[in-house]
C-alpha cells in the first residue's frame, strides 16, 4: 500500500481518470482539490473566448511565458501554503501538462503521478460524460490530433505543453482501463490508502 504525500500533481491524458482521484481525496481525506485547467478556463471566460483546447493551450502558454513556466503549480503551492486550514489534508493540483510545473510540485516534497488508459476507452468516457464542456464535442480524429499535439509537440519550448515529457518524470503510473468508476475509485483507494 502506498501512502500519497501532502501535495501530489496528477498529471495524464483526457479522459483518463485524473479528477476522479482528486475528487476521492477531497472527500475521503479532506485534500483540496485545484484544476489548473479550471484556472484556464477562468482567464478565458475573463478574455471570452470559448474553452476550446486550441485556446487554453494558448493561453497556459502566455501565462507560462509570463511568470515562468512552472507558475501556475507554484502559485497554487503557496495559495495553499498561505490558506491551510487545519481542516486541510493536503493538495491535489490535476491537469499538469508542462514538466516544469511537475518539477514544481516535486521540489517541493510531491508526488507526480501519471493517470492514463487506451485512446478508445477515454474518447467514449469523455463522450459520455456529458460535463458541458465544448472541448469534449470532437471527432476520435481530432480528439487523437490534439493529444498527438500535446504529448509530442514539434518543439523543445520548455512553456508549451510537453505531457510525454511529464510522463517522463512521474513518480508513479495508473492504468485506468477499469469497466466502471467504483471499479477505478476502489483501486485508487486501495493503492493510495485513501480511507480516513
Amino acid at each position: 500500500m502506498n501512502k500519497l504525500p501532502e501535495i501530489i500533481g496528477i498529471a495524464g491524458t483526457n479522459g483518463a481518470g485524473k479528477d476522479t482521484l482528486g475528487d476521492l481525496r477531497s472527500a475521503l481525506q479532506g485534500a483540496r482539490k485545484v484544476s489548473l485547467s479550471d484556472i484556464l478556463r477562468a482567464e478565458a471566460d475573463k478574455r471570452g473566448l470559448a474553452h476550446e483546447r486550441s485556446h487554453l493551450a494558448a493561453i497556459s502558454t502566455e501565462l507560462s511565458r509570463q511568470l515562468g513556466a512552472g507558475a501556475l503549480s507554484l502559485a497554487t503551492i503557496q495559495h495553499y501554503q498561505e490558506t491551510r486550514t487545519p481542516e486541510d489534508t493536503g493538495l491535489s493540483i490535476v491537469s499538469i501538462r508542462r514538466p516544469a510545473e511537475g518539477r514544481a510540485i516535486q521540489e517541493a516534497g510531491g508526488k507526480l503521478l501519471w493517470i492514463d488508459a487506451d485512446r478508445h476507452i477515454r474518447y467514449h468516457r469523455i463522450r459520455n460524460a456529458n460535463r458541458g464542456r465544448a472541448t469534449d464535442v470532437k471527432t476520435f480524429e481530432q480528439f487523437c490530433a490534439e493529444e498527438d499535439q500535446e504529448m509530442n509537440p514539434d518543439t523543445d519550448d520548455p512553456f508549451v505543453l510537453n505531457m510525454s515529457k511529464v510522463r517522463s518524470i512521474a513518480d508513479e503510473e495508473v492504468i485506468n482501463e477499469f469497466g466502471s468508476e467504483p471499479e477505478f475509485e476502489e483501486h485508487l483507494i486501495n493503492r493510495f490508502n485513501l480511507k480516513s
